[in-house]
């Protein structure tokens, strides 16, 4: 089984708001806008470059609610278990290994979801709630399951993103929400389609798609 473990605090709230300020040129260079962040409601996000971290630990602690937290470790408890075993099976089904134990970060900032190698993901319980939040979890988690074969390829930003969104949808297409992409993602659609559950085979040719305009 691929078991959570769910944490928060004041403190991973503080690293996560400098970890997002940090990153923020690449969110924009990649086609993210302000608007899909969050942060703290009285911080001026103009001039986030330019906050103090006292500022920050101010506006975080005026914010924090631990409460909260703690319902969404109950909701997710609950709903992760309808999807444990179909997840694992699904991973199991595109010939990688199964990730068993994954550490989850409940926030109230930064973009919607994140990961970070060898086994963590972040989520923004700010921007989704109830099966939203479980779609994030769980499309963060294939993530972390693919990640090996998006460093090898290197494919872009969106691609990797697209690749994600389809392998969702033919996990669990009964809680599949199309997505907004910036981008045309005509190809790389024909190419998984053509070749699922070749995960290997489909992110090696998006590699070698002309780039996109």
């Amino acid at each position: 089984m691929i078991k959570l473990s769910l944490e928060y605090s004041k403190e991973f709230e503080l690293e996560r708001i400098e970890s997002t300020i940090n990153r923020l040129d690449w969110y924009l260079s990649n086609k993210y806008s302000l608007s899909s962040l969050s942060f703290p409601k009285n911080l001026d996000i103009d001039k986030l470059k330019d906050i103090s971290k006292e500022e920050l630990v101010e506006a975080v602690g005026e914010e924090y609610d631990e409460a909260r937290f703690i319902s969404n470790v109950e909701s997710i408890g609950q709903m992760y278990e309808k999807y444990e075993i179909k997840l694992e099976d699904f991973i199991k089904s595109l010939n990688l290994p199964v990730i068993p134990d994954i550490k989850v970060f409940l926030t109230n900032y930064g973009i919607g979801g994140s990961y970070h190698l060898p086994n963590e993901i972040i989520v923004n319980v700010n921007r989704f709630f109830s099966i939203g939040l479980i779609r994030n979890i769980l499309h963060e988690i294939i993530h972390l399951h693919i990640q090996h074969l998006i460093d090898q390829y290197k494919i872009s930003q969106w691609d990797k993103e697209t690749v994600v969104n389809l392998l969702f949808e033919k996990a669990f297409p009964e809680i599949y929400k199309e997505p907004n992409i910036p981008v045309d993602t005509a190809k790389a659609k024909k190419v998984f389609e053509e070749n699922f559950p070749n995960i290997q085979k489909i992110i090696s040719l998006i590699n070698e798609l002309p780039p996109k305009t």
